[in-house]
């Protein structure tokens, strides 16, 4: 069966919004090049054995690839000027293609509904960070232009004083600017409740948690964020299912085994008959749990983070209660 392309007219028409982006933000934020070859295309597709995403592939034929923001996101192209070439991207995820990359590390993938998949470096969950490529696109100029001046360089008072975090007022501003142009975007989502936790509006926090999950059930870290919210708010009974449902969903059971131990914090606090059973479980899942959670808890201390130290010891006293934390780990010998 032939493949269907997108028609002439709708494709001149597709990027219309990114096309605008270009000329309208200062020169050097995009930096696209021009379409890619036909051939180049081909031949993209003979290397990887199956056709480009047609989203995607009339991209590339618009542009071979983009620079976005100072490379914070790069999405590849298919010829030899591309910012990025497909080719040199891992592409080992089965039914999903991995077409950009972000200055942290996290890759892009769309997967065969045509979503965005946003994959940390090293974690094996993923987040649905578009709901299709043009909306995810638009969603992420949207939400990057936003952290920079008419100069072209990052705009004053956009990042916390030590220069590290985005203020949470304006990771607010970039969530919701990009859940207006793709409100399916379950990273979004995320990152406004996170903005929302830090700014204390804990209320309409669990609300974007929670909706969140609703778009993207599989990814464990948006319940997660709900379950520690209530939990800061003195609601475990909400927190323990959230915890719960993290649990189920994480990949590994290393992750499974901490979500399952904030999980039985939940449970202690809520007075829930539960609490044995999850401690089983969670040890049964990893059970080098405890030795890693003193681990964890000696490091923060190390570091001096008392912020993780007490979190860190808060889960050991409801995992195994009565667990000596020593302040400083001991030195190893080989």
């Amino acid at each position: 069966m032939a493949r269907r392309r997108r028609p002439a007219a709708r494709e001149a028409a597709f990027f219309d919004r990114f096309r605008a982006a270009i000329a309208r933000l200062p020169a050097g934020l995009i930096r696209a090049r021009p379409p890619a070859a036909p051939e180049a295309i081909a031949r993209a597709e003979a290397a990887l054995g199956r056709p480009l995403p047609a989203d995607y592939a009339s991209f590339l034929r618009s542009f071979d690839g983009a620079d976005l923001f100072h490379e914070s996101v790069v999405i590849a192209g298919v010829g030899p000027g591309a910012p990025r070439v497909l080719a040199e991207l891992p592409q080992d995820r089965a039914g999903e293609l991995v077409f950009a990359e972000s200055l942290a590390g996290d890759l892009y993938a769309l997967d065969a509904a045509g979503r965005v998949l946003r994959f940390d470096p090293g974690a094996e969950e993923r987040a649905v960070a578009g709901s299709a490529f043009d909306r995810w696109l638009d969603a992420t100029v949207a939400r990057e232009q936003l952290l920079f001046g008419p100069d072209g360089e990052y705009a004053p008072d956009v990042f916390d004083p030590a220069g590290q975090e985005v203020l949470p007022s304006i990771a607010l501003r970039q969530a919701e600017r990009a859940l207006k142009l793709d409100p399916g975007a379950a990273d979004s989502e995320h990152a406004r409740g996170l903005a929302l936790a830090r700014l204390g509006r804990r209320d309409a926090a669990l609300a974007a948690f929670g909706a969140a999950s609703d778009l993207d059930a599989s990814n464990p870290w948006p319940q997660f964020d709900l379950g520690r919210t209530a939990l800061a708010m003195d609601r475990p009974a909400i927190a323990l299912p959230a915890f719960r449902r993290a649990a189920s969903a994480a990949n590994e059971d290393a992750t499974a085994s901490r979500l399952l131990a904030w999980a039985v914090r939940a449970a202690v606090a809520a007075d829930d008959a539960t609490a044995d059973s999850l401690r089983a479980e969670a040890i049964a899942r990893d059970p080098r749990l405890v030795d890693n959670l003193v681990r964890s808890a000696s490091v923060a201390g190390d570091d001096a983070d008392d912020e993780a130290r007490d979190e860190a010891i808060a889960l050991l006293e409801a995992v195994a209660p009565g667990t000596n934390v020593p302040r400083r780990l001991p030195v190893v010998r080989h």
